[in-house]
């Protein structure tokens, strides 16, 4: 149910244009969403697709923020080295940040 959730936020997201303004609420929903349950966050994150990585991307501050958990911080950089063309580094070392 969680997974579904999260995906049919990214898939309305995926569909809007980079200059449309509903692209804050999406951000919003999905922040909300991945910030309710880090272990279902984190779960989702270990299955979610290249392309599902590079919208969440979007979002890694906000989250990281919310969970205050290095071991989401420790799965995004292991996801950055599944997937190094997508060049999450600099997104996880702004959410590292966000951990008190």
């Amino acid at each position: 149910m969680f997974n579904e959730r999260v995906r049919a936020v990214l898939g309305a997201r995926a569909l809007l244009d980079e200059n449309d303004p509903r692209i804050g609420q999406k951000w919003a929903e999905l922040i909300e969403l991945l910030s309710e349950n880090e272990k279902l966050t984190l779960d989702f994150l270990k299955v979610c697709s290249k392309t599902e990585l590079s919208f969440l991307s979007e979002v890694f501050e906000e989250v990281a923020h919310n969970l205050q958990s290095k071991e989401y911080i420790e799965l995004l950089y292991l996801l950055d080295k599944r997937y190094p063309d997508l060049d999450l580094k600099s997104h996880i070392e702004v959410a590292e940040g966000y951990i008190d």
